[in-house]
């Protein structure tokens, strides 16, 4: 669900960020990396050495892999230790995205790292001003959200987050709430068409529940595991969106009621006209305006039969409270209906007070790495469905990636009619009913998670050529001591990355090998080296990879035979 808050930034000095620029702590760091990298690499060469000279060389290349995996698994325990509801931080695409929240007057922006959500440059923020003519802000934020770009150089993913007030006076509100959002996408995408590799745009509501749930009050498991949590956005207008298991609930049951024409509009102070801003908790306005709050916020609450926990968010001016508001918020004689509905079904009542004012940059960045990767996972499951010659072996958490997508309602099984849609959404035609036999092996008219990775891992294994872009992938691949059906002991990998031309141009010659009758017993793995944080770092540490394509011979078990490039 979503709607959204308007109103200012939360300070108006922008924040520095909370870590040591990176244009003043990487130099040193690089530099020490590679001082380190290259010592080991010498000590490396010289331990090999034999009595009559060196060891032949896949002897060499195999030794030197071993101390490749074992620095590698102690890299993988670091980086696995998710933060909130990310469940695996090496199967993200990306590590890094622009985080961008736009605002009736202003617009603030910066570079974020999500595996740790340290902003790797200060927050910059542009100010603009809207008119009454949709069409022209429509340009004047176009070119806002262009020049934030422009400022930071940047060229890959962009997260851009947006208010219900924003969409106003974007968009002519002759549609329902989610056409209006999509008709707002487009626009946005259109102002940086050829900028940027990947562009995502969404409600600021959708901004603060990630940033909640991954650093924020609720990252903690035991809050947000096998639960249901309401995140409400508190500003000239109120949001809404809902986590189930730690997953957005894309079709929520308060959909209907934020898809209409119903505002969720709380008053401001008399003295601003277009600059929202609440009353301040020691006015006598103040208790109208919670008691406002109070009855919209049992609207929402109610839409939902069970929660288990709610968190009010302040953003914008309202943010500029601070605890004051969250004290006055929850002292007893305030809120009284929602907390009595809260009490009845054991549902906790908080108020998280963002951290600093780009906490919502953080949140949008990180949703645009999970749209990336949802994407990403959707083309593999097209390769799948279309019985194409050559298909995407994903780790278990690209899979959920997948899962969660289709599964609209977040309850944890596939339904027919969620199958339908992708099938829709894909644009492929293939036979429902077949498909949901072949899926739903129980049986019982749903499909698990468990049935949908026995299918897909099924749909794998008859395939001649696999394609990878995960390190959990590969070693769950290279470790299965009893290969698929057909094939025998041996497994070639071949290391490609997306920029690569000789990559590109050996593409057809290595597909065609893999038809042969030949090479009918050998696997072949194709690993996209870019593809994910974890691919990245399995070919630079345990792999070596230093020119592309590279090729490695891999007995099942993890026996390296030989290595070559070119």
């Amino acid at each position: 669900l979503t709607l959204t808050l308007s109103g200012e930034l939360a300070m108006e000095p922008v924040l520095r960020s909370p870590v040591t620029p990176a244009s003043c702590s990487r130099p040193s760091l690089i530099a020490g990396s590679l001082h380190l990298q290259n010592a080991k690499r010498v000590a490396r060469r010289n331990s090999w050495r034999s009595a009559d000279g060196f060891l032949p060389r896949f002897a060499l290349a195999a030794a030197c892999h071993l101390g490749r995996a074992k620095r590698a698994r102690t890299w993988r325990r670091a980086l696995e230790k998710s933060l909130g509801i990310l469940s695996s931080v090496s199967e993200l695409p990306k590590a890094d995205a622009l985080g961008i929240e736009l605002r009736h007057t202003a617009a603030l922006a910066a570079p974020v790292n999500v595996q740790n959500g340290e902003f790797l440059q200060e927050p910059f923020r542009i100010r603009h001003e809207l008119t009454e003519d949709v069409e022209q802000n429509a340009a004047i934020i176009g070119q806002t959200v262009l020049d934030l770009i422009k400022h930071f150089n940047w060229k890959t993913v962009v997260g851009c987050s947006f208010t219900k007030d924003i969409l106003g006076h974007i968009c002519k509100e002759d549609g329902d709430y989610l056409e209006l959002q999509e008709q707002l996408r487009q626009i946005l995408k259109k102002s940086v068409r050829n900028r940027v590799s990947f562009f995502y745009a969404s409600i600021h509501t959708l901004a603060a529940g990630y940033n909640e749930l991954v650093w924020g009050r609720s990252a903690s498991k035991d809050v947000w595991s096998h639960k249901t949590i309401l995140v409400c956005t508190l500003g000239k207008n109120i949001g809404a969106v809902l986590f189930s298991d730690g997953k957005r609930v894309r079709n929520s049951p308060l959909n209907e009621l934020f898809t209409s024409h119903w505002q969720a509009s709380l008053p401001a102070t008399a003295d601003l006209a277009e600059k929202f801003a609440p009353p301040a908790p020691e006015d006598a306005a103040f208790d109208a305006w919670a008691d406002k709050l109070d009855e919209i916020l049992l609207q929402v609450v109610s839409g939902v039969s069970h929660l288990d926990r709610v968190v009010l968010v302040p953003t914008g001016r309202t943010a500029r409270s601070g605890g004051s508001l969250s004290e006055a918020l929850m002292k007893s004689e305030r809120m009284k209906r929602v907390r009595e509905h809260a009490e009845r079904d054991g549902t906790e009542l908080i108020v998280s007070q963002p951290e600093h004012e780009a906490s919502l940059v953080r949140g949008i960045a990180l949703g645009a790495i999970f749209e990336l990767q949802s994407e990403m996972a959707l083309k593999s499951m097209e390769h799948v469905l279309e019985g194409a010659k050559t298909v995407d072996s994903l780790s278990e958490p690209q899979l959920r990636s997948i899962f969660d997508k289709i599964d609209a309602d977040a309850d944890g099984g596939l339904q027919p009619t969620e199958l339908r849609e992708v099938l829709s959404l894909l644009g492929i035609q293939r036979d429902l009913d077949r498909l949901v036999a072949e899926l739903d092996t129980s049986r019982d008219g749903t499909v698990s998670f468990e049935e949908f990775m026995e299918w897909w891992d099924a749909e794998v294994s008859k395939t001649r050529c696999v394609v990878i872009t995960s390190a959990d992938a590969w070693n769950r691949i290279v470790m299965k001591s009893d290969p698929p059906e057909g094939f025998g002991q041996l497994i070639l990998l071949k290391v490609t990355f997306t920029f690569c031309r000789s990559c590109r141009a050996f593409e057809p010659k290595w597909r065609r090998y893999s038809e042969q009758e030949e090479f009918k017993a050998i696997r072949f793995i194709e690993l996209v080296g870019n593809g994910t944080i974890g691919a990245m770092e399995l070919c630079t540490k345990q792999l070596g990879v230093k020119v592309s394509p590279a090729f490695y011979v891999f007995r099942r078990g993890g026996e390296l035979l030989a290595q070559w490039t070119g």
